[in-house]
């Protein structure tokens, strides 16, 4: 009786529960194997009406980097939304035989559906090929989420050729003779240009989050020039081979305000500005060798502060404003910097933190020596407390997963209360270890500072779960054994019963007997007795 009470609350409870994907941990320790879903080459071809969308933003090199043996750029790991597909992050060229190839780091699902993070990738296409799956490394062996690491592809002779992460060897395309060999005339990019880019692959929506991740340090080789910065890069917005190209493109690159080389690509951009802040259009140049005239107003330095006052540095680090032309810039610093004189004026619109917009519309104080800028970030008092009794729990474990996977920890205090800082407006996962009692994982949407109460099965809910039904056994046991009892004595008192006579006559000569005759006295015939 006790397991089965214990196993209907269990599936009630946890039935009944909100679940939430929970991101892998730091170690990056997840089950089955990343889905091979192919990053496309650039440019659509044979593409048809309900095939899938390979989603493209970033930028493009000019002939300037023709001919090109190698390229190279630096990539900031982000955390993303994915659904049902693969997010990558790459630097990639088409070659001179038509030939693809391309290094980065890849978002996706395992095969168990739990998020894969940050796991560097290469791949590699035949011309008209685009069935070459991906080799993508474990997961976790590009992050963690906010560090920068180095992509380079470059050709090694014979036809192929080697990936590298941080001048560590990845790995290589096929040599002739092998599956996918890239085949003759693969040695550079013939009149093609090297470009990094973000891409959502194989997807049937175009609603998916996009970090935005941050590139910088864009570099090429050919065989005549080392490695150097790439002069111009334009605007590149578009779809993946194979793809379908009935959903617009939503996502869009920004340079970094007065960066050249050093762009943002993805979600929450508003439209694509260069370095100066001006806005461009896809195939324009989002930087070039040229300087950004007109920098004569002074940006005070800003500092960041949440709900409570306390500060905080928004990460990844850059911050967008706008004013009324509407024109962006993105900043990735916040100290003194000349801009671009405002028509209007400034107003801080984007504030990146734990992936979330925090922004309160600050509008910049021009005259300020330096200005604090409040954010939508806040505190929230969580209570562990039990199921049916609304007792304390303490010295229980709670990890909480934030919105860019990365998670803080604590541990109830005597009043079973963990106080968790600095949070944006978002969904949360926590996952509570009940010692003595049931593990809960459950979410809840967070959107303003407060309390929240997380109700679990600690020991007294366990206790009165399993001690009752053990008791009623227990009555119902001793009530039997003492029916059986009662039955047995009551067979053993019975008195064994005795013949019961009555008159009758002979059978012979039909002298009626007497009740205690034996025989009959007249031709001596034995009677026959009945009990």
């Amino acid at each position: 009786m006790s397991i089965i009470v214990l196993a209907v609350v269990g599936i009630i409870y946890f039935g009944g529960a909100s679940w939430s994907h929970i991101p892998i941990a730091a170690d990056g320790h997840v089950s089955g194997q990343p889905l091979p879903i192919p990053q496309g080459p650039m440019g659509v071809t044979n593409a048809v009406a309900g095939d899938p969308y390979w989603f493209q933003e970033g930028v493009i090199g000019d002939s300037s980097i023709y001919q090109s043996t190698g390229a190279s750029v630096m990539i900031r790991t982000v955390y993303d939304n994915v659904n049902n597909d693969a997010h990558s992050y790459w630097v990639g060229s088409i070659l001179n035989n038509g030939a693809f190839v391309q290094v980065g780091y890849y978002n996706g699902l395992t095969t168990t559906n739990q998020y894969y993070c940050c796991a560097w990738f290469y791949e590699y296409f035949p011309a008209g090929n685009t069935n070459s799956p991906p080799i993508i490394g474990p997961a976790g062996s590009a992050g963690p989420i906010g560090s920068w690491h180095t992509y380079t592809m470059n050709y090694t002779g014979s036809g192929v050729w080697s990936f590298y992460m941080d001048n560590q060897y990845l790995g290589s395309s096929p040599t002739q003779g092998q599956q996918y060999y890239l085949g003759p005339g693969d040695t550079n990019s013939g009149n093609h240009a090297a470009a990094v880019l973000a891409e959502v692959a194989q997807t049937t929506s175009n609603g998916d989050t996009i970090g935005p991740a941050e590139f910088k340090n864009f570099l090429y080789q050919t065989n005549t020039s080392p490695w150097q910065q790439v002069p111009v890069g334009k605007v590149h917005i578009g779809y993946g081979a194979t793809s379908s190209m009935s959903l617009p493109n939503p996502y869009t690159a920004s340079e970094v305000f007065g960066k050249q080389n050093d762009f943002l690509t993805g979600s929450d951009l508003a439209y694509p500005t260069d370095q100066c802040g001006s806005s461009v259009s896809n195939g324009s140049n989002l930087w070039s060798g040229l300087l950004c005239v007109g920098n004569n107003w002074n940006l005070p330095p800003l500092s960041f502060v949440d709900i409570d006052g306390n500060s905080l540095t928004p990460t990844p680090t850059w911050v967008s404003i706008s004013d009324s032309t509407p024109k962006e810039i993105l900043l990735t610093a916040y100290t003194g910097q000349q801009i671009p004189s405002p028509l209007g004026q400034w107003s801080v619109d984007h504030v990146s933190w734990h992936s979330k917009n925090v922004a309160t519309g600050t509008v910049v104080n021009s005259t300020a020596n330096s200005q604090i800028v409040p954010t939508n970030v806040f505190s929230v008092k969580m209570q562990v407390v039990g199921y049916f009794y609304s007792l304390p729990v303490k010295n229980t474990p709670v990890i909480l997963y934030l919105p860019d996977s990365t998670n803080e920890t604590g541990t109830t205090d005597s009043n079973g209360q963990q106080v968790f800082t600095q949070l944006p407006v978002a969904n949360y996962t926590f996952h509570i270890t009940v010692p003595y009692g049931i593990s809960s994982t459950t979410t809840q949407s967070l959107v303003n500072p407060g309390s929240i109460i997380v109700k679990v099965f600690s020991l007294p809910e366990l206790v009165t779960i399993v001690i009752p039904p053990i008791l009623i056994a227990i009555v119902v046991a001793i009530v039997v054994a003492r029916k059986e009892r009662q039955r047995q004595a009551m067979i053993q008192a019975q008195p064994i019963p005795t013949p019961a006579f009555t008159s009758s006559f002979c059978k012979s000569c039909g002298q009626p007997l007497s009740p205690t005759a034996n025989f009959c006295t007249s031709c001596g015939t034995p009677r026959i007795v009945a009990p």
